[in-house]
């Protein structure tokens, strides 16, 4: 069985390869970020440069229409000199003219600066389908590396203590990222769910409203489509009340600190009421109901915003706890990377190693 000195002496060829590679491509990464960006900026750029275009091009048609009218109208010049008036005829054509020519001259400079943009947007994408070879290169280059090492300092190596600390402090380091980005993910989506239940009931707000103004109606005589105008509203209310509570228990079975809200109670109407029984009293009473329907809702709105507001703050605690794990994390894999590259410089140097370095077998007790 080969020993971790010979596997080192064997893979420190690949392993100056692969380091040089890494430091070939080390600026690819934050180059194709950056270059994303300005690609995105292009985009942006040639979105707002194409609308401006067509708005000119809508104006250059109007305008022409215009100019063309003074240009060409014989009857018009002949109406402003029957009045005596020629100068002005002369005045407004020139000013027609003017007008038409000035958006003529926008539009050819828009298309121009068009032009320019596409040009620089293509070679911004030649420049990053090169970076993004160069980042798949050193992505390739750094999963090897990792490989490499692996496949040699994988699990205990006794004969290298320092690598042994620095590998277990990576892997505590990922576990602690990785629980603490469940966590922050958690909370994400509790964000989301409650904020689509603030959405459900701002709908229910509208309807209640709605309601209101058809109650006020019928108090006044109203009559009949009133009635079935403000019963189709509470029911639209109550289902949006009701996908409110439903994203609510979501959020509440993906996170513990997620209180409950308090519960809405819609008004309800009745035919005898409304039919039989209809009467003044009967819908100022009513009209009182939706108004206690919507009081309940302030209430559950503001307690809804207040779970929002909680949950957003857990957010950006636990962001900020991953964050500081993520930099933890890969400041112990550059030690622990650190620490094999030490260890291989040693070996190719010819230093001597302890003699468990050549063996694979364990330790005795």
């Amino acid at each position: 069985m080969a020993t971790i000195t010979t596997k080192i002496q064997e893979a420190g060829p690949r392993n100056s390869e692969l380091l040089a590679i890494l430091c070939e491509t080390d600026h690819a990464p934050p180059a194709l970020e950056h270059q994303k960006h300005y690609i995105s900026d292009l985009d942006n750029e040639l979105s707002v440069t194409q609308k401006r275009i067509a708005d000119l091009d809508r104006q250059r048609i109007k305008e022409f229409k215009e100019h063309k009218k003074y240009r060409d109208s014989v009857m018009k010049r002949f109406l402003y000199r029957m009045k005596g008036a020629t100068d002005k005829f002369e005045a407004k054509a020139e000013k027609e003219e003017r007008e038409y020519f000035a958006v003529l001259q926008e539009e050819r400079q828009a298309k121009e600066q068009q032009e320019n943009l596409r040009n620089l947007r293509s070679k911004a994408l030649e420049v990053q389908t090169d970076l993004e070879a160069e980042v798949t290169r050193h992505s390739d280059a750094q999963q090897q590396l990792d490989g490499l090492y692996d496949s040699i300092f994988q699990g205990p190596t006794p004969a290298f203590p320092d690598e042994d600390h620095s590998e277990r402090n990576a892997e505590d380091a990922l576990q602690a990222y990785h629980n603490s980005r469940v966590i922050m993910e958690t909370e994400l989506q509790v964000i989301r769910l409650l904020t689509e239940a603030d959405k459900r009931l701002f709908n229910a707000f509208n309807d209640i409203e709605d309601a209101l103004d058809h109650s006020r109606m019928d108090m006044f005589g109203g009559g009949t489509f009133n009635d079935m105008m403000e019963r189709n509203c509470l029911d639209n209310a109550e289902n949006q009340v009701a996908q409110t509570f439903s994203l609510a228990g979501q959020a509440q079975r993906m996170s513990p600190h997620v209180r409950g809200l308090p519960g809405i109670n819609i008004a309800h109407g009745s035919l005898m009421s409304d039919v039989f029984f209809d009467s003044i009293f009967t819908d100022m009473a009513f009209h009182d109901k939706i108004k206690d329907s919507r009081e309940e809702l302030y209430r559950t709105r503001d307690a809804l915003h207040s779970e929002i507001a909680r949950a957003k703050a857990r957010h950006r605690d636990v962001e900020q706890e991953t964050n500081a794990h993520a930099a933890a994390l890969k400041t112990a894999r550059e030690e622990l990377q650190k620490a094999r590259e030490r260890i291989f410089e040693r070996i190719a140097n010819g230093n001597t190693v302890p003699q468990s370095a050549f063996t694979d077998d364990p330790p005795p007790y």
